[in-house]
């Protein structure tokens, strides 16, 4: 009897031995750390990382220019595992310079301009335009505030005093409004500005404005607002000279010179550079075809308001286009080397070419070519308001 127990002892010592043999052959290598402690005991305990970086972003394509400071938190949440951005706060958003907004142009486009003007109507909606902004006044009372939005993002509140003139193109349609008083604007981290603007004629509105916004001029601005601007003529390859007027600012015709209920009919004062060899000058003015000026002189300065409906070369007459068009006004002054026959001029009348009256300016009486020494050039835009 006492051999069979230590029989049945024996076996079940082997059965267990063979056992824990068995258990140890099958378990996963990785599961041990070769000292008796278990891997993912060691993984568990692993302390996420953090670090901290500064990042400084310059904004300078923007029609504001800025600089922003960022304080950047990273998380490491398992070991050798991926950086993660766990936060990030600005430090630091400044605007870079001095508000230098003052007689700038602004141009972009967009595919909806219901996106940019906020009191566009829905029958507005989808359909593209371009866009330019002219700001005339002197910029004032700037304030800026830095706010957060509660949604992990934030704009800087940008309060200033100024006007604008907006003109925008949607679909072959131009729309002007002149000197919109500008309350301020918002900016964000993109370098999109809101620009928020309040008018009589038009109440409040916002202006939207992308980070892609391109600096233009006046010029620019008042060739796209004009139904008469003379693109191109055929002696733009002559030597050109300064011509400049006080009734012209920032691109525009002073209400004094048209023959409108709120002008004065007035001639306006236009001042050249001399040039030599010139026995006398030729001064146009021109609206698209319709001539409104033809004065001929040897001096370099018309003071205002010398002429009136008169004799060929020494007559004027004021714009006076129809209401809401904006129609360019262009000065024309052409040095001559010897006398000329007159040019075909139909004064107050459409159908002049410049083209054409520069072509008879260039002949002299005995026929020779290259009487137009130079020429000088003054744009000014107005509309009828009606």
């Amino acid at each position: 009897m006492k051999r069979v127990i230590s029989l049945t002892i024996t076996i079940a010592l082997l059965l267990t031995l063979g056992a824990g043999c068995d258990k140890s052959t099958d378990a996963d290598p990785s599961s041990s750390n070769g000292d008796g402690s278990s891997a993912n005991a060691a993984s568990d305990s692993f302390e996420p990382q953090r670090k901290t970086e500064s990042v400084t972003a310059d904004i300078t394509d923007s029609m504001i220019p800025q600089v922003i400071e960022k304080s950047i938190t990273y998380v490491q949440k398992t070991e050798d595992g991926d950086w993660e951005e766990e936060s990030r706060t600005i430090t630091k958003w400044e605007i870079q310079q001095e508000l230098a907004l003052s007689d700038t142009v602004w141009t972009f486009g967009a595919d909806d301009i219901t996106t940019v003007f906020s009191i566009m109507d829905d029958s507005f909606k989808g359909k593209s335009g371009k866009c330019f902004l002219h700001f005339g006044n002197e910029v004032k009372d700037v304030q800026t505030q830095v706010v957060d939005n509660g949604d992990d993002t934030s704009k800087m509140d940008i309060t200033f005093n100024t006007s604008v003139d907006v003109f925008f193109e949607c679909w072959g349609t131009k729309y002007i409004f002149e000197s919109v008083p500008v309350t301020g604007a918002e900016a964000r981290e993109d370098g999109s500005i809101d620009l928020k603007a309040s008018a009589p004629e038009i109440g409040d509105v916002v202006i939207s404005i992308p980070s892609s916004v391109q600096s233009s001029t006046w010029k620019d601005m008042l060739i796209a607002e004009s139904e008469t601007y003379i693109t191109g003529t055929t002696f733009d390859s002559l030597s050109s000279f300064t011509v400049s007027s006080p009734q012209v600012n920032n691109g525009f015709w002073d209400t004094k010179i048209t023959n409108t209920k709120y002008g004065e009919n007035m001639s306006p004062e236009l001042t050249w550079d001399a040039v030599d060899g010139a026995s006398k000058y030729v001064v146009i003015m021109i609206d698209g075809s319709w001539l409104h000026m033809d004065v001929y002189t040897t001096e370099t300065t018309l003071v205002a308001g010398a002429f009136a409906k008169g004799e060929r070369g020494a007559q004027y007459v004021g714009p006076y286009p129809p209401a809401g068009s904006p129609h360019t006004y262009s000065v024309f002054v052409f040095a001559l080397k010897n006398e000329t026959d007159d040019p075909l001029l139909l004064f107050d009348m459409g159908n002049n070419s410049i083209d054409s009256i520069y072509q008879d300016l260039d002949k002299d009486t005995d026929g020779n070519t290259g009487n137009v020494i130079a020429y000088g050039r003054l744009d000014g835009n107005y509309t009828y308001p009606g």
